[in-house]
């Protein structure tokens, strides 16, 4: 009878089985396959008994390898990761969600590098996201800051998990996704509320004037709350994007890869034609040589990589509490219902796939209480005219 061996050997968690069978030919023990569970390792060993009494050989290929027998979550998110870079050079995602991936994935690899992925189990997962949403809560409590968006970095690094379990399970490295079907936090309670009035927008376009930052920042204010852009939107918006004489502008939002057309509006037509003269004076005056296209950037023409300083110096020195630069698309989706136009067209003109995602960018609280009341006013100042229906009839 051909010698097939189990050998057991404790894991930080759990056991793991290992089959080892004897060469027939040369008599040398072989690896042949690793399992977590008992009964499962018992039933290939009496499956691999029979194939070498009956004088074959398994095939190599149906082995596994030493170092692939049990595999990590590290393993696997260095699968995601060349995934992620491919992506990257293929132009599906920007170098901002790029960047953030890897941001999220550096400190779940801190927890699980070396954890196999047969040890993750879905209940680990779970406590995994409500525990990080706990912390969120309790840091930004310390701070004396609300707790309302702890959900969100939850629900993100969530987000970079299953991504790592679904290029496991397509290299075969797992049976089943077991992260797939794992629901996110609600995030109800951290939805941003904010949306600038038009008096609202003029005193910050005001305060933006009076900055260092006086030559681009209104312009970008500007982009974002009539244009509906995002900060990824402004900073990558080129020249060649432009036509100030045909009064068209174009935005290409790689985060969902939606390109969209607007005609320009008159504050912002203003703001970009004043742009491009300071521009041209100050690289005259200054022999500044161009060295890229972007609209709000460098001087010569180089990207941005952020707003965020002279954002906070903005909101910092004239007091505009808890406001968000990504705010003034939730801005944008107000005042265009407000306006009139329908959600779709909203949708359409943001850059949105979904109209659900627009609707959460929309406060229709504020939108829908003038139509229905001025209805019902209208009804009530019936009363007293000949159109006023009488008891009898409502009877």
């Amino acid at each position: 009878m051909a010698t097939v061996t189990i050998a057991t050997r404790s894991l930080k968690k759990g056991k793991s089985y290992v089959v080892h069978f004897k060469d027939p030919e040369t008599g040398k023990k072989v690896y042949y396959k690793s399992f977590r569970r008992k009964d499962k390792a018992q039933e290939e060993v009496n499956r691999l008994r029979t194939l070498l009494d009956s004088g074959t050989l398994p095939n190599k290929d149906s082995r596994q390898p030493k170092q692939q027998a049990l595999p990590s979550f590290g393993q696997a998110a260095l699968l995601c990761q060349t995934e992620w870079d491919r992506k990257l050079g293929e132009g599906k995602i920007g170098e901002a969600s790029h960047a953030g991936y890897g941001y999220l994935l550096t400190p779940i690899l801190k927890e699980w590098k070396h954890t196999l992925l047969l040890d993750l189990t879905e209940e680990i997962i779970r406590d995994y996201r409500i525990g990080i949403a706990k912390k969120t809560r309790a840091k930004l409590v310390a701070k004396g800051e609300k707790g309302d968006n702890c959900n969100v970095l939850a629900n993100r690094r969530l987000f970079v998990i299953k991504q790592v379990f679904a290029q496991a399970a397509k290299h075969g490295l797992i049976e089943k996704d077991i992260a797939r079907d794992i629901p996110s936090l609600s995030e109800k309670d951290s939805e941003r509320k904010n949306a600038q009035k038009p008096l609202e927008i003029e005193e910050l376009l005001a305060a933006a004037r009076q900055r260092r930052a006086k030559h681009y920042l209104p312009l970008a204010i500007l982009l974002a709350v009539e244009h509906g852009c995002s900060t990824q939107e402004v900073l990558s918006l080129k020249w060649a994007d432009v036509d100030l004489a045909e009064n068209h502008i174009t935005f290409h939002r790689t985060k969902n890869g939606v390109t969209r057309t607007h005609r320009i509006m008159p504050r912002t037509h203003e703001a970009i034609a004043a742009r491009l003269e300071h521009l041209t004076r100050y690289r005259e005056k200054r022999a500044v040589r161009a060295k890229g296209d972007f609209v709000v950037g460098n001087m010569d023409g180089t990207p941005f990589k952020s707003l965020k300083t002279a954002w906070k110096g903005l909101c910092i020195d004239h007091d505009f509490d808890d406001l968000h630069f990504h705010d003034h698309r939730h801005t944008y989706c107000t005042n265009m219902l407000k306006a009139g136009c329908t959600l779709k067209e909203t949708s359409v003109m943001i850059g949105h796939k979904t109209l659900r995602m627009t609707d959460r960018y929309s406060h229709l609280e504020g939108v829908l209480e003038d139509g229905p009341q001025d209805r019902l006013a209208a009804r009530y100042a019936m009363t007293g005219t000949d159109n006023t229906p009488s008891e009898a009839a409502d009877t």
